[in-house]
């Protein structure tokens, strides 16, 4: 019986192993190369940040769009931002992604309208393992196999209990605005 167990042992890792691999085959790849700004109101002056390197893609089991950013490409979009502070803020050593999430209906959005359409969407914003919730206006432009969105929101630091640097607590007045500009995902599988 022990024998038997021992030769079965390989061939189940290998299917197993074979799986894992079909079902990465069928995950929905991301979209790169869009565009996010994060703008840290200061008692004296505003601290923006941006990105181009954000990555986005549909999921159709949930209807989400699906907004990945790695905290560490975000960079000083002026001189008076300080290099370091958005690393800080979100404790990127420890947090490396801000991770967003946008309802999305597809089917509401490309009903038969291929012009842009404002629709009042669920979003889900993960900042340091906290998840916030909120509806906010999301421009959509539809295409064949193009979902292109846009959208702006603010948070407030308190709001989300974030755990910010005492360095910064005296230079923030805690507003955060959020603005992603002609983000796009594309479909392609096809």
């Amino acid at each position: 019986m022990t024998k038997f167990i021992l030769h079965l042992l390989p061939v189940l890792c290998l299917l197993m192993i074979a799986k894992t691999a079909q079902a990465q085959q069928h995950r929905i790849p991301f979209t790169a190369n869009n565009t996010i700004q994060i703008s840290l109101e200061g008692e004296r002056s505003t601290y923006d940040f941006q990105s181009t390197k954000m990555l986005v893609r549909y999921e159709q089991t949930t209807r989400k769009l699906e907004c990945l950013l790695p905290i560490e490409n975000l960079l000083p979009a002026n001189d008076s931002s300080p290099v370091a502070m958005v690393q800080d803020i979100f404790f990127a050593s420890r947090y490396p992604e801000l991770f967003v999430e946008i309802e999305a209906p597809i089917e509401q959005i490309n009903a038969g309208n291929r012009n842009r359409q404002t629709l009042n969407s669920r979003v889900f914003i993960n900042i340091q393992g906290i998840v916030k919730e909120m509806v906010i206006p999301v421009t959509f432009t539809p295409d064949r196999n193009t979902i292109t969105f846009s959208t702006s929101f603010e948070l407030m630091l308190q709001d989300l209990r974030l755990r910010v640097p005492a360095r910064y607590t005296s230079r923030l007045s805690g507003r955060m605005l959020f603005t992603i500009h002609s983000a796009r995902w594309a479909d392609l599988r096809n």
